[in-house]
């Protein structure tokens, strides 16, 4: 049993898909009672994975491998496994989702396929997080995209054709490039060991490029271009200025529910892929492009809060948020050092759960006042004092509120990037300081949208508005409950990452 729960959790979410096909489409309790429950058994499987992780290893665990299909001159094996990178990740996409599922129960129309793409989607993105070889984690990476496609397009707004085919041709881009990179990654390790090693094991990728029998076919040259080619495919997903502009598209037309497991967790899966197939197979080559990295992020949090500043939508101005926050996973990737890594990966999770509640909460406020329009809103603290409440606390950890998960992340990436060597990123110091600047510009336009929705005067029209229901307690509490704790004790993360991030770092040779 120990052996195979990486393949039970990746496969739970396609058995109650099996069971929701078997449902006739009016039964709709029971269909979302088999969705609930079969997210819920995931969770509960990723806590028992948790329970069994080694803290003191940087190994990876949980490992599992199967020859998936042999042609004689070419093997391609199902090969899994988790360590401290991916293990947080598991744990977030599992609760994210479903909360996610809780959240959707408003739903009423196509219940029944509504829930199986949700499902789907948790299936793909779980394979995504313990895939070790390059083909099926391609295969993982591209089952997400058809179901948060089909979920936008279906259950999306008034502009959700133009969203979900934007999303889809966005990330289907990147998906191509990281395929067509994935396969020049082979042929060029099997060239360099003189093809005595046809593998597509991201860990014997790793071996290969840090020690080829043959190394002048691995050059700074082609092993350059791979990386680029990794970074750009990822960097489509993250997402990262200028691939950036699928993103608000998306979340503004997207339900709900996908609102808050596409920024809670897909866009994890960019930074995740950079780290374990970029950055853990060409440490060289992420090195070589630190700044350009740094860089990147810094323009990633200006660009993206200076957006959010003059949003008049409520949901847009949270959209440009994340492709800001997102930014400092780049800036603390970058530093190569202990304290930064540990900032970008803490950034991923904490981001994760303060994303998916800002979503929650704005589709919450838009189910009661029909508007997300940031004039049209105004005293909602008057008529849903609860709400209002938790959407201010969401505010507050999204600004970096000391005690909450935001801050954490924000304070370690900074101070990685303000310690990073001068040969790797010259201008760190000053790149440090201008990203900081953003953080100013993320609480204005935070804390200027809360003045503006909930405080000030009432309007009358929203005078009645019915405050919290008991199901939506359930998200509310879960995730600020969760972004809390990070904040308050972060060793409960930090234990968890720390051996991987040492490694990884030295690897880079970064401090």
């Amino acid at each position: 049993m120990i052996g195979n729960s990486l393949t039970w959790l990746v496969f739970i979410p396609l058995v109650g898909t099996l069971l929701i096909l078997m449902i006739p489409r009016e039964q709709v309790n029971v269909i979302r009672s088999i969705a609930t429950g079969t997210s819920a058994a995931a969770l509960l499987f990723s806590l028992f994975i948790f329970a069994g992780f080694d803290r003191s290893t940087s190994d990876i665990q949980y490992y599992t491998v199967t020859e998936w299909f042999n042609i004689g001159f070419l093997q391609i094996n199902f090969e899994i496994g988790l360590d401290g990178l991916s293990m947080p990740l598991i744990l977030l996409t599992t609760l994210v989702t479903t909360l996610a599922i809780v959240a959707s129960f408003s739903i009423n129309d196509r219940v029944k396929e509504f829930y199986i793409w949700i499902l789907v989607l948790l299936s793909g993105m779980l394979g995504v997080f313990v895939a070790l070889d390059m083909l099926l984690f391609f295969l993982f990476f591209e089952l997400t995209l058809i179901p948060m496609f089909f979920l936008i397009g279906i259950w999306g707004g008034k502009w959700r054709t133009y969203a979900s085919f934007k999303f889809l041709v966005y990330t289907g881009l990147g998906s191509a490039v990281m395929f067509m990179t994935f396969i020049a990654m082979f042929v060029k390790g099997a060239e360099a060991m003189n093809y005595q090693v046809l593998s597509f094991s991201l860990l014997t990728m790793a071996d290969i490029y840090a020690n080829p029998l043959n190394p002048d076919v691995l050059t700074g040259t082609v092993k350059g271009g791979l990386f680029l080619g990794l970074f750009i495919a990822f960097a489509i997903k993250l997402p990262v200025f200028p691939f950036h502009t699928w993103l608000p598209n998306a979340h503004v037309e997207a339900p709900t529910a996908a609102s808050m497991i596409l920024a809670g967790v897909l866009l994890k899966m960019g930074g995740y892929g950079l780290l374990r197939a970029g950055f853990g197979v060409l440490p060289d080559q992420a090195a070589r492009f630190a700044t350009l990295i740094a860089l990147l992020g810094v323009i990633n949090i200006i660009y993206g809060a200076l957006l959010a500043l003059v949003q008049t939508d409520l949901k847009s101005l949270v959209a440009y948020s994340s492709i800001s926050h997102m930014g400092i996973v780049l800036l603390g990737m970058a530093s190569f050092t202990t304290a930064g890594m540990q900032g970008a990966i803490f950034q991923l999770v904490s981001h994760g759960f303060i994303s998916a509640l800002l979503f929650f909460m704005v589709g919450a406020i838009y189910e009661r006042t029909k508007t997300r329009t940031i004039d049209e809103l105004g005293g909602l603290s008057k008529s849903i004092p609860i709400l209002a409440g938790f959407m201010l606390a969401a505010a507050m950890a999204s600004i970096g509120l000391p005690g909450l998960s935001g801050f954490v992340s924000e304070l370690l990436a900074f101070i990685g990037i303000f310690g990073a060597s001068e040969e790797l990123i010259p201008a760190a110091a000053t790149l440090g300081v201008i990203g900081a600047i953003g953080i100013i510009f993320t609480a204005g336009y935070l804390l200027w949208a809360m003045q503006r929705t909930t405080f000030g005067p009432m309007k009358e029209k929203y005078g009645e508005l019915i405050d919290a229901k008991p199901m939506e307690y359930i998200p509310m509490i879960g995730l600020l409950g969760l972004s809390l704790a990070i904040g308050v004790y972060p060793h409960l993360l930090s234990d968890v990452i720390n051996i991987t991030v040492i490694d990884l770092v030295s690897r880079i040779g970064g401090g």
